[in-house]
């Protein structure tokens, strides 16, 4: 019998981890689940599964300080890590940041069209650039407090997907990226 695969689930809305959880159970996952960043790392750590799925923001620990934590230990850093986000949260953030219409627009066509990896990437990517933005502001502060944890350089996930996820698109992610660690 063949023994199934353990994915850690970490993500502060607990209708989220619920269906996720549900879902990837159904699929023949084992699921373990985390309810902030802080104990997400901490059960990755303990629990060592094959594939861990970050909500991106999170209270206590978002989801890129983790995956930082993940991949710079020595016995987890292998693990595949998918990062959830929201491109359309993203979009309602920069509604308020950005003046122009016609880049909003741009960002609202991009979604529409998502067959395009170029998109997705450049979607993702600037998310991503938002987050370490931020990542980068908090770091500061707490090297003037004198409470940094520099970090030697940041890792990238394995994969990044949207909010709301598909349950057939995210299972075939696992299984993608659990065949390419095994081979």
């Amino acid at each position: 019998m063949v023994k199934a695969k353990r994915v850690l689930v970490v993500d502060d809305d607990e209708a989220a981890r619920q269906f996720l959880s549900i879902t990837l159970g159904q699929k023949g996952y084992f699921v373990i689940t985390a309810e902030n960043g802080e104990v997400g790392v901490k059960k990755t750590m303990e629990e060592h599964p094959d594939i861990v799925i970050l909500d991106i923001m999170m209270p206590k620990k978002n989801g890129i300080s983790a995956l930082q934590d993940i991949r710079g230990n020595k016995d987890t850093r292998a693990i595949p890590v998918i990062i959830l986000s929201s491109v359309m949260s993203f979009i309602e953030h920069a509604r308020k940041e950005i003046d122009s219409k016609d880049v909003i627009k741009e960002m609202e066509r991009l979604l529409d069209n998502v067959d395009s990896k170029i998109d997705k990437v450049f979607l993702r990517f600037a998310s991503y650039r938002k987050i370490l933005l931020y990542e980068r502001e908090q770091l500061l502060k707490q090297f003037k407090d004198k409470e940094a944890n520099i970090k030697p350089y940041l890792s990238l996930p394995d994969m990044f997907m949207d909010k709301p996820v598909d349950p057939d698109e995210i299972a075939e992610a696992i299984k993608e990226l659990l065949e390419d660690k095994a081979k």
